[in-house]
């Protein structure tokens, strides 16, 4: 019996010995395929994964794309990049003296309040981190990445197309000048009052100006490298019809929708990784008629794209510049999502309004100043908001200009912070 038990134990021993390798191969394999970032991004509840399930160690990595970016955003070449040989042509270098004029001025007076401004009295967001909820976005990168630096990645939504990456050995034998002057002519009004002008994206970024400029894919890679990021990998991307992100080539449907994403970190914390989720989708209830005239199903009749958005965990949500879409009654499920989900809601006047929003839930802090709209939402008038600024009692001040009241004095946000 000894020599049985003997054997016995040294046969088991064996066996672990063998397997061993076995069952670390398959787990070296899955951690380098999962190179998806924080599961709240991907459609995919984080409630329902195991703790220290969400973030693998690193992502998917391919320099072109950051030199793509640089060069986009009129930054000079690093050393190895593919595109130091369009940087000789006068007109990129034209386009890089102006944009670094322009952005100089940006990083020497609006940018510096903004994120002093964010350190103070967004902090307990930032100290969260998690998913910031960007919808009626257009490609604003920008703002997000300002007043949420810490979040561990963010998802955009607008009309404007995803498109694609420009090839530059195409555009450089048509024109390299017309590519950048239609680059300055998507970013004028962002840069230069804060916003998009909805009826421009809907010619700059469908190549009806510049046929190479196609989608929201150029400006999303200019702000990452203006505002110190390094954009680490791009891939196209598609909603399942169960609601959860997926390869694009993995798109089952003519009616799938597509959408971009974008892995990146800030330069200035190398070992943390983030995620950009770009799609072009249609907000409202009901169908929308474009401007093309094509009809995009609303939430009400995309199962698929409502459920990747009842999926994402958020932590806060942003609205800026949004139309004042969720004024309208036809704009429900993405205004009771937001309610819902969101435990902090940073917004301007043009959100929603603020009769929509539960007091008893909500704790709310207002800055700066509110009379009333722009003339173009001059309908748009909350009487109830004007009051809340009258008292003044719950109203900070705000030291910069922002959304369509976009002069430093006379712009308005609301912090809401879910009890």
């Amino acid at each position: 019996m000894y020599w049985i038990k003997k054997i016995t134990n040294l046969f088991v021993f064996l066996s672990l010995i063998l397997l061993l390798p076995v069952c670390s191969g398959s787990s070296e394999s899955n951690q380098s395929q999962d190179t998806t970032l924080p599961d709240s991004l991907d459609g995919t509840n984080t409630a329902k994964k195991e703790e220290g399930s969400q973030k693998p160690s690193e992502p998917k990595t391919d320099r072109k794309f950051n030199d793509l970016a640089r060069f986009i955003a009129g930054l000079p070449a690093e050393e190895g990049s593919e595109y130091a040989q369009y940087s000789q042509n006068t007109a990129w270098q034209g386009f890089a003296q102006q944009t670094e004029k322009q952005w100089a001025n940006i990083n020497a007076n609006k940018l510096p309040k903004m994120i002093e401004w964010s350190k103070q009295e967004l902090q307990a967001p930032n100290e969260a981190k998690g998913t910031v909820f960007y919808p009626f976005s257009g490609p604003d990168f920008m703002h997000a990445s300002v007043f949420f630096p810490e979040a561990d990645g963010v998802v955009m939504i607008g009309l404007e197309p995803i498109g694609n990456l420009p090839d530059f050995e195409k555009i450089n034998k048509k024109s390299i000048a017309g590519y950048f002057n239609g680059i300055q002519r998507t970013l004028y009004s962002i840069l230069s009052v804060s916003f998009f002008r909805t009826i421009s994206m809907a010619d700059d970024f469908t190549g009806r100006v510049v046929s190479d400029i196609d989608g929201t894919l150029p400006v999303l890679f200019f702000f990452m490298a203006r505002t110190n990021h390094r954009v680490l990998y791009y891939e196209k991307i598609a909603i399942s019809p169960e609601g959860t992100v997926v390869p694009a080539e993995e798109a089952k449907t003519d009616s799938t929708y597509y959408g971009s994403k974008i892995t990146y970190q800030r330069n200035d914390k190398p070992n943390e990784y983030k995620t950009l989720y770009y799609f072009a989708a249609n907000l409202q209830d009901s169908p929308y008629s474009s401007r093309s005239g094509l009809t995009e199903g609303g939430l009400a009749q995309r199962s698929d794209f409502r459920k990747y958005l009842e999926n994402l965990d958020i932590t806060s949500t942003y609205i800026k510049s949004a139309s004042y879409l969720m004024h309208r009654d036809t704009f429900g499920i993405i205004r009771n999502l937001i309610l819902d989900k969101s435990k902090y809601y940073l917004q301007d006047d043009s959100g929603m309004p603020i009769k929509m929003i539960d007091r008893s839930k909500w704790d709310l802090t207002f800055y700066g100043s509110y009379v009333a709209p722009i003339s173009l939402f001059s309908v748009r008038y909350q009487a109830d908001l004007r009051q809340v600024y009258q008292k003044g009692t719950e109203v900070k001040p705000l030291p910069f200009g922002i959304g369509y009241q976009y002069q430093a004095g006379t712009s308005n946000l609301m912090l809401g912070v879910k009890k």
